[in-house]
């Protein structure tokens, strides 16, 4: 999985952005989490060797992305399916009940609070320009009565204790490098909503000429993971 994290230096540079404002981000938020109460570094280990331990034992493991429709999931449902959602695609679920985790860069709105408020697991990843969103986020759910389980995530070349860069780019292609990480075999994984022929409409506000830019990223990392027959373009 290597190639998937060297890859992030090819998209800063496409895209113009520093590696410094991603180490900022990464920083800020392990202090955060270090001195928090209830996001201990140990719980946050915790709940990563728990989301491993499920999606290893799960029949399948749908990854659905921003493009999917609910009824892409209410039709290739199988029994023992097990959800990974790319940020806002979590408002797709009509249930929480077989949903693994979120994996977002905290631009899913209002799909993603309400995910968290029900104390899902939210793969929480810092990067260089949504440090600001991710401290709001973090901010709110800690007062909630059920606060999320968190598990943090990066995009640097740096090490971090109990912070995780799991590769790819996009939340789509990162939640699949993730699972792919957790030792998942790769005939046991179905992707869902991945499509290079607009912006999905369970993604958050973004800037569309930039997001259809970052798509193509996206349908390249899958590729060269093996899944770019999942991808519509």
């Amino acid at each position: 999985m290597q190639s998937m994290i060297t890859i992030q230096d090819e998209v800063r540079a496409a895209f113009g952005w520093s590696e410094q404002a991603d180490v900022a981000s990464a920083n800020a938020m392990m202090d955060f989490l270090q001195n928090h109460g209830y996001w201990t570094m140990n719980r946050c280990k915790d709940t990563f060797a728990e989301l491993k331990q499920r999606l290893q034992n799960a029949p399948r493991v749908v990854i659905i992305g921003a493009a999917v429709e609910k009824s892409e999931i209410t039709e290739s449902a199988l029994i023992g399916d097990v959800y990974v959602a790319a940020d806002g695609a979590v408002g797709a679920l009509e249930s929480y009940d077989n949903l693994a985790c979120v994996v977002s860069d905290f631009d899913g709105a209002e799909h993603l609070n309400k995910a968290a408020s029900f104390g899902q697991t939210i793969v929480a990843h810092a990067h260089g320009d949504n440090a600001e969103r991710w401290r709001q986020c973090l901010e709110k759910w800690e007062n909630s009565s059920n606060p999320p389980q968190l598990i943090p995530s990066h995009q640097t070349n740096q090490r971090f204790s109990q912070m995780y860069n799991f590769g790819g780019f996009t939340d789509g292609d990162r939640a699949l490098c993730m699972v792919l990480s957790c030792g998942v075999d790769v005939e046991n994984i179905h992707l869902l909503g991945f499509s290079t022929r607009g912006v999905g409409h369970w993604s958050g506000t973004t800037e569309n000429a930039q997001k259809i830019a970052k798509l193509k990223w996206m349908k390249r990392i899958l590729s060269q993971l093996g899944f770019g027959t999942f991808v519509r373009s």
